[in-house]
């Protein structure tokens, strides 16, 4: 197994394969949960009484917030432990959808979807993405990356497929 050093010294040993193994897991679980609300955002979102303008609205503000963090976390994700900043977004996503959850009115869901980390399409265009990916990176040689990445968005891909598939089930 490798050591592998950490910011501050620490010193935290994990086997590579288990770490990809873990990376693609939790690819595979978030890919199909936005797939799953790529459907039913708009839905709920209908269901709330709210037109297509304000579904746009709000689904434009889940995109650019996404935009925006990814780029901020990139300007000093050098500087933090990317299993940290991974745990934060995972947090982040989950106070996103409590909020979604809770708040029925335009101007705070507007808020949680800007400043949230909820995903309006199927496919991942999250802050995850480039911070697994660089988590993926460190877990294999040179050669082999090219694989683990085609990996990494086949089962993003297609598991995201299977949520979209999933959220229309109960309507059939």
């Amino acid at each position: 197994m490798p050591v592998c050093r950490e910011n501050g010294g620490q010193d935290i040993v994990l086997e590579r394969a288990a770490q990809r193994r873990l990376l693609l897991i939790a690819r595979g679980i978030r890919a199909g949960g936005d797939g799953f609300a790529a459907i039913l955002v708009p839905v709920y979102l209908s269901a709330l009484g709210f037109d297509a303008f304000h579904i746009g609205a709000i689904t434009t503000a889940m995109l650019l917030g996404s935009a925006v963090m990814t780029l901020a976390i990139g300007l000093i994700a050098h500087r933090l432990q990317t299993h940290r900043l991974l745990v934060g977004a995972a947090i982040l996503m989950m106070l996103s959808g409590i909020g979604f959850a809770i708040a029925q009115d335009f101007w705070p869901l507007l808020l949680i979807a800007f400043i949230g980390s909820l995903n309006p399409s199927a496919s991942d265009v999250s802050v995850f993405v480039p911070l697994e990916q660089t988590a993926l990176a460190n877990t294999v040689d040179a050669e082999r990356r090219t694989s683990l990445f085609a990996s990494y968005s086949l089962v993003g891909s297609l598991v995201g497929a299977v949520g979209c598939l999933l959220a229309v089930r109960p309507t059939c």
